[in-house]
């Protein structure tokens, strides 16, 4: 026979439903900012039971069929197996965090059901209670299959690589869901909820991610621990004056579009740490019944360094193709002018002919000089005749020079070369640096022509070699300044930077300057900038001068 129930006191029952609601409230924010996230989150115990997972994780596996308010073993979620990891060769995280005491990062290859591959990224760290007895871990998984793809590419030289970078892209769910507890006494309900804070506090670090809540006013009301390593404590502040040291709101921040549209929203910047960041914008009602946005920061300056690499070696194999072929469409009839010209003086005996078909010769050799060089720089890196060795920077920057003094005279440019005559030898790949200066001086060429359309005393560029000391070890230094339009003080430190330009849309990739960089960094040297807005820019190269006795740069 069953036991009745007793009666519940009327006056009780409210306070205890005033209890519940109240805990509800005060878990949805919280609960609800895990289950935001798109990487699968969840919490192993001691048994290797999922004791939570957030909606990424439930939905994680597509042959797992998750049922109600199972726990099921965390090999069963994630690969669908009766068996665990450590006993098919798999590192298991729980196990490694239990012998290690500390964080983990573990790799797990998974088999797709159209019978490829992905690969994860798990991030486990070990969950604690308020006395520090060890609960089990907090696992993050993160999908690296692109990243792995991408490295691999780059160390066999494919050819193929700008098609496989692909915009690594996800976005934040924004539905909510309420989770349900029952408490005895807000004695209790006080306690879980310090407790169920300090959990979600550590899954927010475990995310390896910058994590921030901005309210319509862009004030910062949260901040995870990687923002507090980056920027400081700045809870309360503006976010656009802590970020980007501005005086109004950003022009790529998409915070107001995700409010008023209610969907997540995306947008690429870059910060004052000089690294490139993807935002994903993903709007909520707080508690207090104010719509505001949770803003997950992404480092992607990896993927967009990946990006110009492929960029640069798709660029280099087109001029290669082009220069090679314009080089034989010219040499020909350039060759048969030098020939017969020199026939026509060997049999001159007017001397006014003669100079005439001298001045003939000279300047056909002059064409076939440039053409020469034009295709030197554009065969870089191909492994050809050259190659790295001793280079006099002089001659580099001659060479470059003759290239563009076509273009220098056409526009009216006036440039010099200057400095004292001393030992300019380098150790490197003259071709690599030829790039660099032929960069060097487009830039220079493109800032005159910007702030003097027409001739002008002022438009100047000037090439000055110096013997500088740099800790101590002796320094060739190269510096190409242009008297143009100069560079603003805040973009200053980002023109370093891949895809960042200056010039006006279709006029620049915003690659050159960083190769240039790569290149001078990968001969052991340093490049650096100067400039006044309106006034000059100076691009500074020290490159380490090569000793025959000591080797050099070798």
């Amino acid at each position: 026979m069953k036991k009745k129930n007793r009666p519940c006191d009327p006056a009780a029952t409210d306070r205890k439903l005033d209890d519940i609601q109240d805990l509800k409230g005060r878990y949805q924010f919280l609960y609800s900012l895990i289950n935001e996230v798109a990487d699968p989150i969840v919490v192993v115990g001691t048994d290797f039971r999922v004791k939570f997972a957030n909606r990424a994780a439930r939905a994680f596996s597509s042959q797992f069929i998750w049922q109600g308010d199972e726990e099921p073993f965390c090999h069963n979620l994630i690969y669908n197996s009766e068996c665990q990891c450590s006993d098919l060769g798999r590192p298991c995280p729980l196990i490694e965090v239990v012998d290690t005491n500390k964080s983990v990062v573990v790799e797990h290859d998974l088999d797709l059901p159209d019978g490829g591959k992905c690969s994860y990224e798990i991030h486990a760290s070990p969950l604690l209670d308020e006395n520090g007895c060890f609960l089990g871990i907090v696992e993050s998984l993160r999908d690296i299959s692109e990243r792995k793809a991408y490295a691999h590419i780059l160390e066999d030289g494919h050819d193929e690589l700008e098609r496989m970078v692909e915009n690594r892209t996800r976005d934040l769910l924004k539905s909510n869901e309420v989770l349900k507890k029952e408490i005895v006494n807000r004695h209790r309900v006080e306690k879980i909820l310090r407790s169920e804070r300090d959990k979600f506090q550590i899954m927010l670090e475990a995310l390896g991610q910058g994590v921030h809540i901005v309210n319509k006013d862009y004030i910062i009301e949260y901040q995870n621990e990687v923002l507090r390593k980056l920027f400081g404590k700045r809870e309360g502040e503006i976010c656009y004056k802590v970020f980007k040291k501005r005086s109004e709101p950003c022009e790529v921040c998409r915070m107001h579009t995700a409010i008023d549209s209610g969907m997540v929203q995306q947008s690429e910047e870059q910060l004052r740490d000089g690294q490139t960041y993807l935002q994903s914008y993903a709007p909520f009602t707080d508690i207090d019944g104010e719509k505001k946005c949770l803003i997950l920061l992404s480092d992607i300056t990896e993927q967009k360094a990946y990006q110009a690499e492929t960029m640069r070696t798709g660029q280099l194999a087109s001029i290669g193709e082009l220069a090679a072929g314009v080089a034989h469409e010219i040499n020909n009839p350039i060759n048969g002018i030098i020939n017969f010209s020199q026939l026509l003086l060997d049999d001159s005996t007017n001397p006014a002919d003669s100079d005439l078909l001298k001045r003939i010769i000279g300047e056909g050799e002059r064409v076939a000089n440039i053409v020469s060089n034009l295709l030197s720089f554009a065969r870089q890196g191909d492994g050809g005749e050259g190659g790295i060795g001793e280079v006099d920077v002089r001659d580099v920057m001659n060479d470059s020079i003759a290239l563009l003094s076509h273009q220098y005279k056409k526009d009216g440019i006036l440039f010099s070369v200057s400095g004292p005559h001393l030992l300019a030898s380098v150790w490197l790949d003259p071709r690599q640096l030829q790039q660099v200066f032929v960069n060097l001086l487009s830039n220079s060429c493109y800032a005159l022509n910007k702030k003097y359309p027409d001739h002008h005393l002022d438009k100047r560029l000037n090439v000055e070699f110096a013997e500088v000391d740099v800790n101590n070890q002796p320094y060739v230094r190269i510096s190409v300044m242009d008297h143009g339009c100069g560079i603003p003080e805040e973009i200053l430190v980002s023109v370093l930077n891949p895809f960042f330009s200056t010039k006006e849309p279709g006029e620049g990739t915003g690659l050159g300057l960083s190769i240039s960089d790569g290149i001078i960094k990968g001969f052991k040297g340093g490049l650096h900038i100067e400039s006044e807005l309106g006034r000059f820019t100076t691009v500074m190269i020290d490159l380490p001068r090569f000793d025959r006795v000591e080797g050099g740069g070798k």
